[in-house]
């Protein structure tokens, strides 16, 4: 499949003034640290989906990726400088890494056995943690080198262990499961030692985990329904919680799906994905709940699984 990618991104970005100091000499970004742009993904009803930008104050938007394949579930490096995803064509899934402009595309995992999906990189960016799906609906976690190298499973391969989520302060990576039954989540440290459950709701799955900066909260979505996936047009929330799986806080409470919450990078505000519109658009809310408010507006104008970038 041809790949290219859009300067476009970064003309649009740098003409409207939005945080796009992603140069040379760029620090590590620090947690918490600044908001930069939101990356999700576009999709397009004729041809395929793109990973896009989205400035949140200005709501001006481009693409990051151009190509024939599907391109999903961003994931900003910790400095903001690149963007791991996942890329799929006819007959595979693998993770990607991209420029912030847009170039520098990268294929890290290039396995033809599995697809490889939701990228999530360690505190440092020196790791990436991944999920590998095999045909038979199972899936395990992995990590693996930032370019690609030393592929080493954490998790078995019996059940759909997905979504890992790194916590900033580098202790822990959490997952979602169904090796019980529901799907739950789990935590583990980054060497896969130390599993442990830290939902346990009859009837209820819990998903996408993504951590507050200050490492103390994790953010997630969750449906109830007697099987996984959830049915048609479940309702999907909103929750956080503690990191040991106490204080569960519900945020969200529309009939319909609000999904894919990832915090901002200064720990004030979650990005997710809404239908509450009748159309799928991305939204932002206060880390309490409050200020619920959509940021791209308009049929097929949004778009899905939204990641914040930070900034130094």
């Amino acid at each position: 499949m041809l790949r290219s990618a859009r300067s476009a991104f970064a003309i649009l970005f740098a003409a409207s003034g939005a945080a796009m100091s992603m140069h040379a000499g760029v620090a590590e970004a620090a947690f918490p640290g600044s908001n930069g742009l939101i990356a999700y993904e576009k999709v397009f009803f004729l041809t395929d989906s793109e990973i896009w930008g989205l400035d949140p104050e200005t709501r001006q938007n481009g693409p990051i990726t151009s190509n024939t394949q599907n391109d999903f579930d961003p994931a900003w490096s910790p400095d903001g400088r690149k963007i791991a995803f996942s890329s799929s064509s006819a007959t595979d899934v693998d993770i990607y890494v991209i420029r912030s402009d847009g170039s520098g595309e990268k294929n890290l995992t290039n396995n033809p056995n599995g697809a490889d999906r939701w990228a999530a990189w360690s505190p440092d960016g020196r790791k990436i943690a991944f999920a590998v799906q095999t045909f038979d609906g199972t899936s395990s976690i992995w990590v693996m080198d930032s370019d690609g190298s030393n592929p080493t499973q954490l998790t078995e391969a019996t059940s759909a262990n997905a979504h890992p989520a790194w916590a900033p302060d580098g202790s822990q990576i959490v997952f979602d499961s169904n090796r019980d039954g529901n799907v739950e989540l789990y935590s583990m440290n980054p060497d896969g030692s130390n599993e442990m459950r830290l939902t346990n709701t009859a009837l209820t799955h819990e998903e996408n985990p993504n951590w507050s900066p200050d490492s103390t909260r994790i953010a997630f979505d969750a449906c109830k329904s007697e099987s996984f996936p959830c049915p048609g047009s479940a309702n999907y929330e909103i929750f956080t919680m503690a990191r040991d799986g106490t204080d569960r806080i519900k945020l969200t409470t529309d009939p319909r799906i609000d999904h894919n919450p990832a915090w901002s990078p200064d720990g004030t505000q979650i990005v997710y994905r809404s239908d509450r519109l009748t159309f799928t658009a991305i939204w932002v809310m206060n880390a309490d709940g409050t200020g619920q408010r959509p940021i791209t507006r308009g049929e097929y104008k949004g778009g899905v699984d939204p990641d914040w970038q930070p900034l130094p």
